[in-house]
């Protein structure tokens, strides 16, 4: 009975969580990278845009969200001329 439930950790149970992990972390770093590009951001933006014009968006909403988008568009520019 014990050898059992050790080989079915072993065999089943670990490989299924460690692969829960990867793709939970795969997932994570596409989150992040979906904003680090200036395509990304500036795509972003336009989505934006056309939430606060359907009513989606308060014009507050708008704003903080865009003041975040610019920032981080300032940064990948930085990022992308320091790389050359």
């Amino acid at each position: 009975m014990i050898i059992e439930k050790l080989l079915y950790e072993i065999l089943i149970d670990a490989p299924l969580t460690l692969t829960k992990e990867i793709l939970v972390k795969l997932r994570d770093e596409i989150d992040k990278e979906r904003l680090i590009t200036e395509e990304s951001i500036k795509e972003r933006l336009q989505q934006l845009q056309l939430l606060l014009q359907d009513g989606e968006l308060s014009e507050e909403e708008y704003e903080e969200l865009e003041a975040r988008l610019m920032e981080r568009l300032r940064a990948v520019r930085e990022y992308q001329s320091q790389r050359g």
